[in-house]
């Protein structure tokens, strides 16, 4: 086995770094600068303002600032609607840095970033707030597509609730939150993207999952069609006890 970086041949029974089809030896992984988005010690990184270096294999899987958004949301919404979930009109997408969309979804002393899932550990890649999903402005594709679920999900739900988002800590939205997540966790399972599946599994900390574990325990034994109704059944009656009287009651097409 050939080192990616240092062409030198790895020693049988040495740790080494697997991804992108290659692997290098465990001095270099260990001394070599590595790509922000995906740890990997590349030999052609690239310094992108804003987030950090990008490695020759994550640039060609990365949507940034001229890549239009509709052609990838467009497939996500019959998946949505299996879900009896359809997305307000007029959503605006707006890339912004990492720091400015982990300030819009917490203010907690977080430790520094080094690398993407430094920022999924905590925030979400998009996130949903009065009618505008703010996104990173480069982001690996399919990273997209399972968070742009989530968010537009949770889109639906604050707006036939009369919300700007689904962030807050009542059982309301907790709730609504941990349903929203649970729908990107299990696209990502049907698309086969298992770094995103993994990583949704475990992020974001600090509550924002919401009550992801309840859904992704019941997906084991229920078929979604029951899932749907329970969600519908206590969502209302959650609305009611936890929101305010003119929020309490959605229009028919939020999640029905």
């Amino acid at each position: 086995m050939i080192c990616y970086l240092c062409k030198s041949a790895i020693p049988d029974g040495q740790p080494f770094y697997n991804d992108h089809g290659a692997q290098v030896c465990k001095p270099c992984f260990k001394d070599a600068p590595r790509c922000w988005v995906c740890r990997f010690p590349g030999k052609e990184l690239r310094m992108v303002d804003g987030l950090g270096l990008e490695c020759e294999f994550c640039r060609g899987r990365v949507i940034d600032d001229s890549t239009p958004l509709e052609p990838l949301v467009e497939p996500i919404l019959p998946y949505l609607a299996g879900f009896g979930i359809v997305p307000p009109p007029g959503l605006a997408y707006r890339r912004i840095d990492r720091l400015e969309l982990r300030e819009r979804q917490t203010r907690a002393d977080l430790p520094p970033e080094e690398f993407l899932d430094d920022f999924l550990r905590f925030c979400y890649p998009l996130f949903h707030d009065s009618g505008q999903v703010y996104l990173l402005r480069r982001i690996p594709r399919p990273l997209f597509i399972v968070h742009a679920i989530v968010q537009l999900a949770a889109a639906t739900f604050a707006q036939a609730y009369g919300l700007p988002h689904l962030a807050d800590r009542t059982p309301f939205h907790s709730y609504a939150r941990g349903w929203c997540h649970w729908l990107g966790y299990e696209a990502a399972q049907r698309l086969n993207y298992d770094r995103e599946r993994r990583q949704l599994r475990r992020w974001p900390e600090l509550g924002a999952q919401g009550e992801f574990e309840r859904w992704e325990k019941m997906a084991r034994f229920q078929p979604p069609p029951k899932m749907i109704a329970f969600f519908q059944a206590n969502l209302q009656a959650l609305a009611r006890k936890h929101l305010t009287p003119g929020a309490a009651e959605p229009p028919a097409s939020a999640g029905r």
